[in-house]
């Protein structure tokens, strides 16, 4: 009985200490003294909501535990408009300021050909980094719109859940739990998904700025079974959201700076792309082909003519439903 009564209030301390520390937890994430001071002005305005919206929960959430010296380093810098619509003559920033920057608003222009430089000798290292920047930015304007509830989920909610779905395969794994390594495919799937909703933002806003036209991504070609659609699609982003942030600094289409692996390759650059073109027009490929010229439909094989007819067809009723 003695023993029995032992492991009575063992549990109950053990209770007693889990309620507190979740007490403790739930006041320190309630109170307005917990917001970093990143985004404390722009997070703040939902603090008197008893529900936030789960982007907002996930960024807090994975921000939370980051020490405040890596989070001085990344916090969200406000910056002045760098250029006019008609200096031609603006000082850029250099390659090094640009690699190292952190998240900026207005958003600060990565060229296609700054990620390029910096992602391939790190082994898409810095791309990581990259997409935390500008999912900071992109956070950061949607929380200061009209309705301030961001689409995306932040620098913090988007690596977060991908970094931890990464390593729950190697923890199952090591752990002998039934799906082992294939338990990292949520990191994985998250990461596409946060991709397809990047897409859809930028498009969103061309859809503000232009709203006469066609918006430049189509999103499902973000999807790995489309390669290299998928690829296409990624790099014509970021060649975008960056003359995006050019125009967003004062930039006019005139004055926008030239990015020599978009000029080499022009179906980065076209307003819109559709996949079919890419068998009839040559010239998009590279500068190489600019002699050669376009392809009519009928001067295909029979069999790729019966191929982009199914495609087209199939893109068609998609887009219907």
């Amino acid at each position: 009985m003695w023993l029995f009564s032992q492991e009575i209030q063992g549990t109950n301390a053990f209770t007693a200490v889990i309620t507190s520390k979740r007490n403790t937890f739930l006041k320190k994430i309630s109170s307005p003294s917990s917001i970093n001071p990143v985004q404390g002005p722009i997070t703040i305005l939902h603090m008197g909501s008893s529900k936030k919206p789960l982007t907002i929960t996930l960024n807090e959430f994975f921000q939370d535990p980051v020490p405040d010296t890596i989070l001085e380093k990344v916090q969200l810098q406000s910056t002045t408009i760098a250029a006019t619509t008609t200096d031609k003559d603006v000082d850029l920033p250099d390659l090094v300021t640009t690699i190292t920057s952190p998240p900026c608003l207005p958003g600060l222009p990565r060229p296609l050909w700054v990620v390029v430089l910096a992602s391939i000798p790190t082994g898409l290292v810095w791309y990581g980094y990259y997409k935390f920047c500008i999912e900071e930015e992109l956070y950061a304007m949607e929380m200061t719109s009209d309705n301030s509830v961001p689409r995306g989920f932040g620098g913090f909610g988007t690596l977060g859940p991908f970094t931890y779905g990464l390593l729950l395969g190697p923890i199952a794994e090591l752990l002998h739990i039934p799906g082992g390594m294939n338990w990292s495919t949520i990191g994985i799937v998250f990461i596409y998904y946060t991709q397809f909703l990047l897409y859809d933002r930028v498009n969103e806003l061309y859809k503000q700025e232009y709203p006469e036209k066609t918006p430049p991504l189509t999103v499902w070609w973000c999807w790995p079974i489309f390669f290299p659609l998928n690829l296409m699609v990624g790099l014509r982003q970021v060649h975008f959201l960056s003359n995006y942030y050019y125009r967003q600094r004062g930039f006019s289409e005139d004055t926008l700076p030239k990015d020599p692996v978009v000029d080499f390759f022009p179906f980065i650059s076209v307003e819109t792309l559709a996949w079919q073109e890419l068998f009839t027009k040559p010239r998009l490929w590279c500068r190489l082909f600019d002699s050669i010229d376009d392809l009519e439909m009928d001067e295909l094989p029979e069999f790729l003519q019966s191929f982009l007819k199914w495609g087209t067809d199939l893109e068609t009723n998609i887009q219907k439903k």
